[in-house]
Formats: C-alpha cells, sequence, structure tokens
C-alpha cells in the first residue's frame, strides 16, 4: 500500500467487500478482516482531493447491492453514509462538512500544541519533540486533555507543573 491518507470502508460480508473493491478499481485498495467484519481499505496521497467521485462510487455501489449504508472511517472518526432514497442523488455534503469540520479542530488544536511547545523550549530550554513528551506526560498524569493543557500554557505562558 501507498503511504499517505487512509480511508477504510466496512462492508457487511467477504463478498460484499470484494465487489466494493471492484468497483473502486481506480484506488490502491486492501482487503482487510478486521474483528468477524470485513473492510476495504484506500490508500495513497491526495484521497481527501477525491472524496466527492469517492462518496459518489459508493452511492452508486449502495444503490447496485441494494444495501441500507455502509461505514466510512477517517483515522479515528466513522460516518454512515446511507443509500440514496427515492431516486435522489447522495446528499454527500453532510460527509463532506464533517470532514471540514474535524480537518479545521485538528489543524487549530495542532496549533496550540506547536504554539505551546515553543513555549516549554524557552522554558526548559529543550528541544520540540521532548518539549512535546514533556506536554504528553503531563496531560497523561494529570488527566487532562492535551489540547486544553497546551492553551493552559499558551494563556500562562507558563508550565503549571514546572510550579
Amino acid at each position: 500500500m501507498a503511504t499517505g491518507e487512509s480511508i477504510r470502508i466496512e462492508a457487511s460480508s467477504r463478498p460484499h467487500a470484494a465487489s466494493l473493491q471492484s468497483v473502486l478499481d481506480g484506488y490502491s485498495t486492501q482487503l482487510v478482516r478486521e474483528g468477524k467484519s470485513w473492510q476495504v481499505e484506500l490508500a495513497g496521497d491526495g484521497l481527501s482531493t477525491q472524496l466527492l467521485e469517492l462518496l459518489r462510487v459508493l452511492g452508486a455501489w449502495l444503490e447496485t447491492e441494494q444495501l441500507d449504508s455502509l461505514r466510512i472511517h477517517f483515522d479515528e472518526r466513522s460516518y454512515t453514509l446511507l443509500r440514496p432514497t427515492d431516486g435522489q442523488p447522495l446528499d454527500s455534503n453532510a460527509v463532506l462538512l464533517a470532514r471540514i469540520a474535524q480537518l479545521e479542530t485538528a489543524l487549530r488544536s495542532r496549533i496550540v500544541i506547536e504554539q505551546a511547545k515553543g513555549i516549554l523550549a524557552a522554558l526548559l530550554e529543550a528541544t520540540p519533540d521532548e518539549c512535546f513528551e514533556a506536554l504528553r506526560r503531563e496531560a497523561r498524569n494529570s488527566r487532562t486533555n492535551l489540547h486544553e493543557l497546551a492553551a493552559q500554557i499558551v494563556r500562562t505562558r507558563s508550565a503549571p507543573w514546572l510550579g
């Protein structure tokens, strides 16, 4: 499999997974057994730019297979794609908007974490990697969300555990 982005699509059975894999012939795919279920994993660079077309293909496949829905996994997030009804085209906007919101949240969180690493680097005279490990360790020890701890460091310009 190529490195880069990864999307996993659940299939209800191995035959459905094989059928799904066959309609995704333009993508780099692999069948994966996950517990008792099967998944088709798509991997490669630029999958996000092809998302609208991918959703169209998946909607058509649901219609052909007469399945009600399927689950799509992006990293730790998953979405249910419903089969189009009453001859209406697939409304992929909900999936796309949810994915955009997820990416925007991740970006905002990453920015705050990077800022906190910079502040810690100055306070501790350490490398950014060492500061990230210190930040993760303190978040775990204090049972605090990593993003919340980073935001506190950015607000106060100090590390609470350094006293």
